[in-house]
This record gives structure tokens, C-alpha cells and sequence, in this order.
């Protein structure tokens, strides 16, 4: 199996400056960003795209699904950004931004980082429920699919250490900037062990030529 983790586009929380709105858009910029790393994308052997439910997810994600020929797009709630605690938008809404999402339960009722556990910024707590997503994933398709993540910074540091199965110490971050690319290869040796193995890490090379 092959993991494609990204981030999404530059949002309007990510402008110097920004006065902070819990579900922001792409930029113009963010958008550019976008439609470059689908351009990426729609070259690649491509299976599946997962993503996070929040909207500067759904817009990038969409970017990639159009460049597929609007392939489907699966919405994990566990993908959203660390200390998420406000609502995050429905199927309908999240259509909206990217009509290829596939049918998904509602958030259940009450706050929804009290439902889902996502809004708590524990660093062992953020680690664990990264493994679970990697877990998941692996679960979820064939062992030689190529999969397509995208999320955001916070989330994206643990999921690249439960990736490698790595320890993530609180103090340390991985570097995930804007629709970056990181590309985790599992392969399996002669004797049947598997071998994991970090290709790329916030590769942003689509991105050249474009004002930063």
C-alpha cells in the first residue's frame, strides 16, 4: 500500500494577520495551491481519496477528485485538525465544496469534540488516534492500493510518525506545508516481513514557480 498524505490549500486562518474563523476557505492562493497538487495527482495511479470533513479540506480534495474523473471521495471525521471542537459540516454541505463525497453518517448530537474526542490536544491522545486512522486505512483497502489523504498540519505530524511507527515527542513537529506531499510505501520482503518506507516529506515541488 502506498499512503499519500497532504495538506490542504492556504485557508484565510493562514494569512499573517488573520482574524481566526473556525472553518475557513481557500485563499485564491489556497486555491491555486489546490488545482496545482490535483494536476500532481491526476497523473498519478490513484485509488481512493480520503478527507477531512472541514472545508479548506473538502476544496483541495476536490481539486484532486475532478483530475481523477471526479473520483469519489471518502470523509473520515478523524482527519480533521487537532483540537477541533465545533461543528464540522454535513453530507449535504460538504457537497457543496465537492460534490464526490460519498454518503456519511451525521456528526452524533452534542458537541462534537466531545463525540469524537477531537478536540482534545493531549500529544499522547493526538498520537493514538492517529495510529487508529493509519490503522483504519490499511484496513479499509487492498494492500496494494494507492490512497490519498487529505488533512492538515497538526494531524498530519502524528499521522506521518504513526505512519513509521514512530514515537512523537510533544516538542517535536514535522514541517507540512501547504498541499505538501509526504508518500509512505509498505511493501512486503522475500520472507513475507513487511518494510515501510518514506519516499517523500512535505514535497511541495508542484508548487514552483507560484508566489508563496
Amino acid at each position: 500500500m502506498t499512503i499519500i498524505l497532504t495538506r490542504h490549500g492556504e485557508s484565510a486562518n493562514n494569512v499573517p494577520g488573520a482574524v481566526w474563523v473556525p472553518d475557513p476557505d481557500l485563499t485564491a492562493l489556497g486555491l491555486l495551491q489546490a488545482r496545482l497538487l490535483g494536476e500532481r495527482c491526476g497523473a498519478l495511479a490513484i485509488d481512493a481519496i480520503v478527507c477531512s470533513p472541514l472545508l479548506r479540506a473538502l476544496r483541495t480534495a476536490n481539486e484532486i477528485s475532478i483530475r481523477k474523473g471526479n473520483m469519489p471521495v471518502h470523509i473520515l471525521h478523524e482527519l480533521v485538525e487537532i483540537g477541533t471542537d465545533y461543528p464540522v459540516r454535513g453530507c449535504e454541505r460538504a457537497r457543496a465544496a465537492c460534490p464526490a463525497v460519498l454518503p456519511y453518517e451525521p456528526v452524533p448530537a452534542g458537541d462534537y469534540g466531545d463525540s469524537y474526542g477531537l478536540g482534545i490536544k493531549d500529544p499522547y491522545y493526538m498520537l493514538g488516534r492517529a495510529y487508529r486512522v493509519i490503522s483504519r486505512v490499511r484496513q479499509s483497502f487492498s494492500q496494494d492500493a494507492t490512497i490519498v489523504l487529505v488533512a492538515h498540519v497538526g494531524i498530519n505530524q502524528r499521522l506521518l510518525a504513526a505512519a513509521l511507527r514512530m514515537p512523537l515527542p510533544p516538542d517535536f513537529k514535522f514541517a507540512q506545508d501547504n498541499t505538501c506531499v509526504n508518500v509512505i510505501e509498505y511493501t512486503l520482503d522475500a520472507s513475507g516481513r513487511e518494510k515501510t518506507k518514506l519516499v517523500t516529506m512535505n514535497d511541495t515541488s508542484h508548487l514552483n514557480g507560484i508566489e508563496q
